[in-house]
């Protein structure tokens, strides 16, 4: 591969390259150094050819380099050092080689066994990353009976009998999720937990290490955190009854069920409880037991009251669907990413209706109209506190 970094003009870094025919994709990768460092990667289609970041801040010092794919081959330029100032050349960084220092690391893994299904929990520092690689395996034979990856802002994914029809309750899987960028895997963390029905979760998974394990809460107080330092504390059992029929409402498969009317209650984590059929946006599809849907402020998204998962609304679709489930994944031309879409015989950017084509086995390119990304938006949210570096670069603030 034959490529060059360059300052064009001020708050401008150029990448422009020459990639082989087998290459699949070109990412382009970009490091704002400083106390609190900041990375960009954007995966474009190798015919592109050139691409450039503009409105950069021109007292920022950069690390730049250009990455290709081809097969189990990935090949990265030199690291460039980039002042984006006219006339300052950009330098060779004799002291920074390869990736693999650079690649998103995990820091903590939390699973909930439940019937017939695992909620897996993850933490995930800065970094350049593809995806997250999570697999299930049996213990007892060793069988992989689930393997998939997810986007970086993926942070929790539900394994149900829908995704792993062999999860079976009483069984032990060890599960695993480890981070990657091109060929290149971070660090692997793993957890042992049993599937169980409702009330044995802690029977079942009594003689296991404990460290990974978090139980479903079943009660009316404050939501459970995952990744909370201690246990929360059993509240008193309530006597509820409906609102409706004045029948006893009762935990029944981690659903909050009237015995008479069959109602739906959902605690709202203040020690009460909300009807779901007058629920406005109705509950959410990451959660068991299910919890709220709430819009933000001055927004259209929509997310779980709890773990904070976004939940999209795709053209011509009713219903909303996770990051995890989209068709197409997210697209490669916005910060925070959006979802892509069919539209004709394309896939495009929901929101910016930029063209995107597959790449063999490894997701959507971005194939720009103009080869050119704003990075002003960025910089201004980042100093704004409104956005925050996240592992795949930049995402929302909550």
């Amino acid at each position: 591969m034959q490529s060059s970094i360059s300052v064009p003009k001020d708050g401008a870094i150029r990448f422009e390259w020459s990639a082989a025919e087998a290459a699949e994709s070109v990412s382009l990768l970009l490091i704002r150094t400083g106390a609190v460092p900041g990375f960009l990667r954007m995966r474009l289609g190798r015919e592109v050819g050139a691409y450039q970041v503009e409105r950069l801040s021109r007292h920022q010092r950069y690390l730049c380099a250009i990455a290709t794919l081809a097969g189990a081959t990935m090949q990265i330029s030199p690291w460039r050092s980039v002042t984006p100032r006219l006339g300052v050349d950009a330098a060779i960084d004799t002291e920074k080689k390869g990736v693999e220092a650079d690649i998103a690391k995990l820091s903590a893994l939390r699973v909930m066994p439940q019937n017939r299904r695992l909620t897996v929990f993850w933490s995930l520092g800065k970094g350049f990353i593809d995806d997250v690689e999570l697999s299930v395996l049996s213990t007892l034979g060793g069988e992989r009976l689930l393997t998939m990856r997810v986007e970086p802002e993926v942070k929790s994914v539900v394994i149900d009998a829908t995704r792993c029809p062999a999860l079976a309750n009483g069984e032990a899987y060890l599960v695993s999720v480890v981070p990657r960028f091109g060929t290149s895997f971070g660090a692997v963390i793993s957890t042992q937990v049993v599937p169980a029905p409702q009330g044995e979760e802690r029977a079942r998974n009594r003689a296991l290490p404990q460290a990974g394990i978090v139980y479903p809460f079943l009660a009316l107080g404050d939501e459970h955190d995952p990744f909370a330092a201690e246990t929360p504390r059993a509240t008193p059992v309530q006597r509820i009854t409906c609102c409706h029929c004045r029948a006893q409402v009762a935990w029944v498969d981690y659903r909050l069920r009237c015995g008479g009317c069959g109602a739906e209650f959902i605690p709202n984590g203040r020690g009460d409880f909300l009807d779901l059929a007058r629920l406005r946006f109705g509950t959410c599809a990451c959660c068991l037991p299910k919890k709220v849907l709430v819009q933000e402020q001055g927004s259209d998204a929509l997310v779980c009251a709890h773990s904070q998962k976004e939940h999209l609304r795709l053209a011509g679709e009713r219903g909303f669907r996770l990051i995890e489930d989209l068709p197409f994944g997210l697209c490669q031309c916005c910060r925070p990413r959006r979802p892509l879409e069919r539209r004709g015989d394309r896939v495009v950017c929901g929101k910016t209706k930029e063209p995107h084509r597959a790449s063999d086995g490894h997701g959507y390119v971005l194939v720009p109209t103009a080869p050119v990304f704003d990075a002003a938006a960025i910089d201004d949210l980042l100093d704004q506190g409104l956005a925050a570096i996240s592992a795949s670069g930049i995402s929302r603030a909550r």
